[in-house]
C-alpha cells in the first residue's frame, strides 16, 4: 500500500509550507487545503489579466516561485510546459518499462513527512544509449509517484539520491545528466525537496566547489555532495534506506518496479511531527475544508463504523435503563 492512511493523518505547519531562507521565501505546498498569501493572490490576478491564462491558481503560484515570479519567464515556462504535455506520447515503450525494471530509477521509502526517496543510479544511466527513452521512462515513473504516492496539501515533495557510482568527469554521462535534471527542474516544478549526490569523484566534488558560487544560495541549500547521504537519517527511519545509503534495509537487487511500501516505520524519535487525530479528520471532511484534498475514505468509514457502534451501545444502555426500572416498579 503506497499511501497508508497516516498519511493522510499528517498536515504541514506554517514553517513547513513557508520557508524563510535568507532573502528568499520557499514555499513547499501548493495544492489542497493550502491558503496563499495575499501578495501572493495578488501576484495571480495580475499575472491572470496580462496574460489571460486559464489555469489553477495553484499552477500558476507554482510556476511564478519557479520563475521568481519574472511575469514572462512564468509565460514562458507554462507555454513550454503545455507544449511538452501536448507531446507526451501517451504509449508506454517497453524499452521505458525494462529500464525502470533495471532500476535506472526507483522509490525506495520515504522520510518522516512522508516524502517519496527517489533513487538515481548514474552508473545504470550511463549505460543507456537513447536519452529519449530514459526520460521517457523517467516521466513514466514520476508521474505514477505523483498520482500514488502524493497527497496534495500534505505531501508534494520528492528527495532524490544521485548515486554516481564513484563515476569518474570523463566515466559521467555530463551531457545527459545535465539534460536530465533540466528536464526534471522544467516539467516538475517546486518538487525537490533535498538531493544528495553521492559517491561522487573527488575530482567532481572539486568542481561543484567552484560551480555553485555561481548558482543562487537556494539552489545550492537543496544540492549536498556527501560520501553517504547520512544527513537523511537526521529526518529518515533507518528502516526506510538501503544499508549501503546509511539505513537498516536490504540493498535493493530487483522489483524496482513498480514501487513498493519498504516499511510502516516512519517516524523517528527525535523529530515526531503531530498528526490529526481520526475524528478531527473526518470533522476537516464534513465541514468542507477538504474540499481539494485527496480523500481517504477508509478512514471516514472507520469513523462512521465508531459512531454508529457508540449509538447502537448508548440506545442499548438506554433500553437496559428503562427496563432495569420497570423492574423496580414492579416490586
Amino acid at each position: 500500500m503506497l499511501l497508508n492512511t497516516e498519511f493522510y493523518l499528517y498536515f504541514p505547519e506554517g514553517h513547513e509550507i513557508l520557508i524563510k531562507f535568507k532573502k528568499y521565501e520557499i514555499r513547499k505546498f501548493f495544492d489542497g487545503q493550502i491558503q496563499f498569501t495575499q501578495n501572493e493572490l495578488q501576484s495571480i490576478q495580475q499575472f491572470r489579466q496580462k496574460y489571460q491564462v486559464q489555469k489553477e491558481d495553484s499552477f500558476i503560484l507554482r510556476m511564478l516561485y519557479a520563475t521568481k515570479f519574472k511575469f514572462d519567464k512564468c509565460q514562458e515556462a507554462i507555454k513550454t510546459y503545455d507544449e511538452w504535455k501536448q507531446n507526451m506520447d501517451p504509449k508506454v515503450n517497453p524499452m521505458s518499462q525494462e529500464l525502470l525494471k533495471q532500476g535506472v530509477i526507483y522509490m525506495h521509502g520515504r522520510d518522516n513527512r512522508y516524502r517519496p526517496i527517489i533513487v538515481v543510479n548514474a552508473r545504470k544511466v550511463a549505460g543507456v544509449k537513447e536519452i529519449d527513452v530514459l526520460l521517457q521512462s523517467m516521466t513514466i515513473f514520476l508521474d505514477y509517484v505523483l498520482t500514488n504516492c502524493m497527497l496534495p496539501g500534505q505531501i508534494e515533495n520528492w528527495i532524490v539520491i544521485m548515486d554516481l557510482g564513484g563515476l569518474g568527469i570523463m566515466g559521467l554521462p555530463k551531457q545527459d545528466l545535465y539534460r536530465i535534471m533540466n528536464y526534471l527542474s522544467s516539467n516538475y516544478r517546486s518538487r525537490m525537496h533535498k538531493c544528495y549526490v553521492i559517491n561522487c569523484h573527488k575530482a567532481l566534488s572539486i568542481t561543484w566547489a567552484m560551480i555553485k558560487t555561481f548558482l543562487e544560495d537556494i539552489t545550492v541549500n537543496k544540492i549536498h555532495f556527501e560520501s553517504c547521504p547520512l544527513p537523511l537519517l537526521q529526518y529518515t527511519n533507518p528502516q526506510q534506506l538501503e544499508k549501503k545509503y546509511g539505513g537498516v534495509a536490504n540493498d535493493k537487487q530487483d522489483n524496482f518496479w513498480p514501487p513498493q511500501e519498504i516499511s510502516p516505520n516512519y517516524q523517528i524519535a527525535v523529530d515526531n511531527i503531530k498528526l490529526i487525530d481520526q475524528l478531527t479528520y473526518v470533522e476537516l471532511y464534513k465541514s468542507g475544508k477538504l474540499t481539494k484534498n485527496r480523500i481517504c475514505q477508509e478512514l471516514i468509514k472507520q469513523q462512521d463504523l465508531q459512531q454508529n457502534n457508540q449509538q447502537i451501545k448508548l440506545a442499548q444502555k438506554s433500553e437496559d435503563d428503562f427496563q432495569s426500572c420497570e423492574e423496580d416498579n414492579d416490586l
